[in-house]
């Protein structure tokens, strides 16, 4: 068998072996666990206003704030100041709480409460145990991503290192 022959075997072996482990070498292994501890976060994006305020029905706003997981699904403590066009004008500020739910894929849900009554709903990516994603699911919240980042210094949790 010439050289060029056995290239090529063991190319296609190769080949056969990554195809057939390398989905499995990856494999989400997240739980309500990923999320644990203290997270700072940005977002941008657009939301919706009255005419009054804007023709188009959508101003763009800008948020920034931290927020603490425990790792059980409950968000313990969050802030959040926001800067957008409204009627009463300039940024505002407040504190929340909320819960989430993480799947074993790393996808999940989030509800975050301001409490007063008011609720806003997310879908989640957990990218790994120091950076995760939301997306605003309610109706009116147009183009709304939200990046989290582990503050430094925070521990990772054994299930995430």
């Amino acid at each position: 068998m010439n050289r060029y022959m056995t290239s090529k075997r063991i190319f296609a072996a190769l080949t056969l072996f990554f195809l057939a482990v390398a989905p499995n070498l990856h494999a989400a292994n997240c739980s309500n666990d990923s999320l644990k501890g203290t997270y700072a976060y940005s977002s941008h994006g657009f939301t919706e206003v009255t005419p009054d305020i804007n023709l188009t029905g959508f101003v763009p706003f800008a948020q920034t704030g931290l927020v603490v997981y425990d790792g059980h699904g409950n968000i313990t403590s969050g802030t959040f100041t926001v800067s957008t066009t409204t009627a009463n004008g300039g940024p505002f500020r407040g504190t929340f709480t909320g819960t989430y739910i993480v799947n074993g894929d790393c996808t999940g849900t989030v509800q975050v409460d301001l409490g007063d009554g008011t609720l806003f709903n997310f879908d989640l990516v957990v990218q790994g145990p120091a950076k995760h994603t939301f997306i605003g699911t309610d109706p009116g919240v147009f183009m709304s991503v939200y990046s989290f980042q582990k503050i430094a210094g925070e521990k990772e949790t054994a299930e995430t290192q």
